[in-house]
């Protein structure tokens, strides 16, 4: 049986008497008892009306225990009995409401939680023309909502894990049984229940214990802020993690072409679609190559510049006291300065900051010498078509540096060779048994329908063999329909 006095003075001093900590000490039946939960996280209204008023008034009570509480509370979940005080101190810790009471033989937990969230809104980066324009909250249950609503199916399977050592924070293993392969499954969740961190306070902490290639320069596990896309790849045999506290669910197993497929590409014509992620593909290498080939050529060979683009070259860089290369460089670090700047000053500040970097940058650095209207030009343009994939933007800026110097040292042989190496170096990266490059490395034909050339959704038969899946059927397409019809009409010819 519980000691009343010495339960309550354990609690009181493992929460360090802090204010928040409320303990509502009552009388039922002449027994002794109180509910502690921490401020702000009930509705006090509801904790009065259905638990505190009906407890108060209980009579003729030998022992209190959970007939006795479902007899005389009203609540809105089942009431949780806790054996130990332990396991109390978690619960009070997390949000729920405990009750303690001298002479039980233990915890009674309800959940009335109620505090304050961010509306479900459409996501600042995954802006969409056409498809659902809801995006994740940094409320775990609201997520899981927005997922359940689209997945109304009992195969729907989510596990429920704790990391953390002070935040406890809650991470939910969300996939489809059925579809997920059971093994990567295993060993995601093993991977989390590893974590051993003071705390988790949003998804990205998850997401680096997950990565299997710990100092890659690419990011291994995928993460979106659409309800849809998660579910569009949870049909495709992949593994959605939730964090509570974060907006961004991750998803595993991770290949890099996911980052060109964008949720609206699955709303609007294929050939539309086709054309747009080959535009993505291209503005993404187009930025990271086009200023170290631009160094290269100047310092090495500019007899391969057009001539009357070389006359104007030559005219814009006669003055100009850098070396391409380091002129460049400059260039590139004046333009991330500005981003940086732009995207952490106060909205209002950094549109005007904008206009005087663009009329620094357009109009004085050029009158004054400093730099060449070319390369302004040059980088410009690269920076904006890096964006056409913003899952791409930290590593692209990285190896776009890297270019340059490559560029600027050994010309366009070691631009040419430094691609052949990052493109070795991709394909080398496996993470949970995917290649890093599939559908490209291996050649996996199959896939390419949902590739550079996405193909019609009826199409879709089978689900993509790049990601591990207990069942590769999806549909039986038109395709197989048509074909089979005509092996039947064939044969009653024949």
């Amino acid at each position: 049986m519980l000691n009343y006095q010495e339960v309550y003075d354990r609690i009181k001093n493992e929460f360090c008497n802090t204010c928040d900590l409320r303990a509502i000490e009552l009388q039922i039946s002449g027994k002794n008892a109180c509910f502690f939960f921490i401020d702000g996280y009930i509705d006090t209204l509801l904790f009065e009306n259905n638990l505190l008023k009906p407890l108060k008034s209980v009579q003729n009570v030998e022992q209190v225990n959970v007939d006795v509480l479902n007899a005389n509370t009203m609540f809105t979940t089942s009431i949780e009995e806790i054996p130990e005080v332990e396991k109390a101190i978690s619960e009070i810790a997390s949000g729920e409401i405990v009750l303690l009471c001298d002479g039980s033989e233990c915890f009674f937990k309800y959940s009335e939680k109620k505090y304050q969230l961010r509306a479900v809104t459409e996501p600042p980066v995954s802006t969409v023309l056409r498809g659902p324009r809801e995006g994740f909250v940094e409320d775990l249950k609201t997520n899981m909502f927005m997922i359940r609503r689209r997945v109304a199916s009992p195969k729907l399977t989510v596990d429920m894990l704790s990391v953390g050592k002070y935040t406890q924070t809650k991470v939910a293993l969300c996939f489809i049984d059925g579809i997920a392969d059971g093994e990567i499954v295993g060993r995601i969740k093993s991977k989390i229940q590893e974590i051993d961190i003071d705390g988790v306070v949003e998804s990205s902490y998850v997401a680096r214990y997950l990565e299997e290639n710990k100092f890659s320069l690419f990011s291994q596990v995928g993460a979106s802020e659409k309800p849809d896309a998660i579910v569009g790849k949870m049909l495709e045999g992949r593994i959605a993690i939730i964090v509570d506290g974060s907006p961004s669910v991750l998803t595993l197993p991770f290949v890099l072409y996911e980052n060109f497929q964008m949720s609206e590409d699955y709303y609007i014509k294929s050939y539309r679609a086709s054309m747009l992620r080959i535009i993505r593909l291209f503005a993404v290498i187009f930025s990271i190559l086009m200023p170290g080939i631009y160094v290269a050529l100047q310092e090495f060979q500019y007899q391969l510049f057009p001539i009357k683009f070389l006359v104007s070259i030559l005219g814009s860089i006669s003055n100009i006291p850098l070396s391409p290369t380091l002129e460049m460089l400059l260039v590139l670090c004046i333009f991330e300065i500005l981003n940086e700047t732009s995207i952490r000053m106060p909205r209002y500040v950094s549109m005007a900051l904008s206009v005087v970097g663009a009329i620094i940058l357009g109009e004085v650095a050029v009158t004054a010498g400093l730099f060449s209207i070319s390369s302004i030009i040059i980088v410009a343009v690269s920076t904006v078509g890096i964006y056409c994939v913003p899952d791409e933007i930290n590593s692209s800026n990285i190896l776009r540096l890297g270019f340059v110097a490559i560029g600027g040292v050994l010309g366009l042989a070691g631009i040419l060779f430094g691609a052949m190496a990052l493109i070795g170096y991709m394909c080398s990266i496996n993470s949970y048994g995917v290649s890093y490059m599939s559908p490209f490395a291996p050649t996996l034909l199959h896939d390419w329908q949902d590739g550079p050339l996405k193909a019609q959704i009826e199409e879709f038969g089978e689900r993509p063999y790049s990601v591990p899946t207990a069942n590769r059927t999806r549909q039986r397409s038109n395709l197989a329909d048509n074909i089979e019809q005509d092996n039947q009409s064939n044969g009653e010819e024949n």
